[in-house]
C-alpha cells in the first residue's frame, strides 16, 4: 500500500528525537512536513514550525498528524488535535498512552467517530521478519513450532544521565517491550499470539532487575502458549550489572566498539533454528554491516543457510500508516493489548503500595 505524497501535508507534533526522525523520513518520502513544538531546540531549515496545533491547522489543512511528543502527553495532544480537527488522521508513536489512560483515550475517540488513529508499530512491517515466516513454511513445513525468543538490548545509561529516555511509569517495559511484542506477533500463529497475550504475568516466569532510580533495568519473561515457549528479554544497561537478571544464552551476540544495541529473534521449529539479527548487525569478528541490513540464518539437520536483507521497518511503517489513514477503507481497529500488557508486567514487578489497613 503506497500513499499519495504530492501535496500531502503531515504535521509532526513534538520535535525531540522521535519527531526529528519522523520529520526527516517523511520529508525524504516526499511529504510536505511541518512541526508543532513551542521550543524545537534547534534550527529546522525549511520546515515550518508552529507553537500550537491551532496555528498549524489555521495555516494550512493537515492531512495527517504525527504525534511524537513524550508518552505522558499523547492523550492531551490527541485531544488538542481533535478539538481543531474532529475528523483528524492521527499517527501516534509508541507507547500510545499509559495503561491507566486507555479508558480516557477510547472515550475521546468514541466522541469523534470520524477520526482515525494508528500506532507507529515499525516491527510489524519488517520485511526481514516476513522472510523468516516464509522460510519457516518452506524449510520446516512439517515441524511444529517449539519456541519464539525475542531480545532487545541497549546500554542507555549515558542517555539516562543526560535526562533522555527515562521511563518511570513502566521501567524497562516502556522502552523496547512493545517492539518485541510486535516481533512475537509476527512469529506466532494468530491464535497462539492471542493465547499468549491472554496469559497472566503472575503465571509467567518473570525476572526483573529493580533499580531505585530507574524503576527497573532488565527483564526476562518466559511464558507458554499452546505448547510454544515464548521468551522475551530486554536490558537498558547492557549485561545486567546488578546480577538480578542473567542474559540468556541465546542472546549472546558479538559486540562492536561504540555500539550497544542488540536485537535478536530466534524461532525453533522441530530441529530447525531460525535466527534473525536485526540492525545493527555485527559479524563474529566485529565488522558492522551497513545500516538497515539484517542477517537471517537457518540451521538444521543437513541445512545451513544465511541471508543479508536490506530493509527499513521504519520507512515501511510510515508508508503503511499514512496510506492506511488516507485510504477509503481506513486502518484496522486499535489493538490496545500491548499497552495493557506492559502495564501489567510493570505492576507485577513493582506492585503499587497498598494503603495501611485500619483496625476497628
Amino acid at each position: 500500500m503506497r500513499p499519495r505524497t504530492s501535496g500531502t501535508h503531515v504535521c509532526v507534533i513534538g520535535y525531540g528525537a522521535a519527531g526529528r526522525l519522523h520529520q526527516r523520513l517523511l520529508s525524504d518520502l516526499g511529504f510536505d512536513v511541518s512541526v508543532v513544538d513551542p521550543a524545537p531546540g534547534a534550527p529546522t531549515g525549511a520546515v515550518q514550525v508552529f507553537d500550537r496545533v491551532e496555528q498549524a491547522a489555521a495555516h494550512r489543512p493537515v492531512d495527517v498528524w504525527s504525534v511524537c511528543s513524550p508518552t505522558a502527553t499523547h492523550v492531551a495532544a490527541v485531544a488538542d488535535v481533535l478539538t481543531v480537527d474532529p475528523a483528524a488522521r492521527l499517527l501516534v508513536e509508541k507507547p500510545l498512552c499509559r495503561t491507566w489512560e486507555i479508558p480516557e483515550l477510547t472515550s475521546l475517540l468514541d466522541r469523534h467517530p470520524d477520526a482515525r488513529l494508528v500506532v507507529m508499530d515499525q516491527y510489524r512491517h519488517s520485511q526481514a521478519m516476513a522472510m523468516l515466516r516464509t522460510l519457516r513454511r518452506e524449510l520446516a513445513p512439517r515441524h511444529a513450532l517449539r519456541a519464539v525468543r525475542v531480545g532487545f538490548g541497549k546500554d542507555r545509561r549515558a542517555d539516562i544521565a543526560a535526562g533522555r529516555f527515562v521511563d518511570h511509569d513502566y521501567g524497562v517495559f516502556g522502552y523496547e517491550w512493545l517492539h518485541m511484542l510486535a516481533l512475537v506477533r509476527g512469529a506466532l500463529p494468530a491464535a497462539t499470539y492471542d493465547s499468549y497475550m491472554g496469559t497472566s504475568p503472575e503465571a509467567c516466569a518473570l525476572r526483573v532487575a529493580t533499580d531505585p532510580e530507574l524503576t527497573s533495568t532488565a527483564a526476562h519473561e518466559h511464558a507458554v502458549a499452546d505448547a510454544v515457549d515464548v521468551e522475551l528479554y530486554s536490558t537498558i544497561v547492557g549485561p545486567d550489572p546488578s546480577g538480578q537478571v542473567a542474559e540468556p544464552a541465546w542472546f549472546d551476540l558479538p559486540d562492536t566498539a561504540g555500539e550497544s544495541r542488540q536485537r535478536r529473534v530466534e524461532v525453533l521449529a522441530g530441529p530447525v533454528r531460525f535466527g534473525l539479527d536485526l540492525d545493527p548487525v555485527t559479524l563474529p569478528r566485529g565488522t558492522r554491516l551497513p545500516r538497515n541490513t539484517h542477517r537471517l540464518a537457518v540451521e538444521g539437520p543437513g541445512l545451513r543457510r544465511e541471508w543479508l536483507i536490506h530493509d527499513s521497518p521504519l520507512d515501511n511503517a510510515l508508508r503503511w500508516s499514512v496510506a492506511a489513514l488516507l485510504s477509503p477503507a481506513g486502518p484496522p481497529g486499535l489493538d490496545l493489548r500491548g499497552v495493557a500488557r506492559i502495564g501489567l508486567l510493570a505492576e507485577t514487578a513493582h506492585p503499587a503500595p497498598r494503603p495501611p489497613s485500619v483496625r476497628t
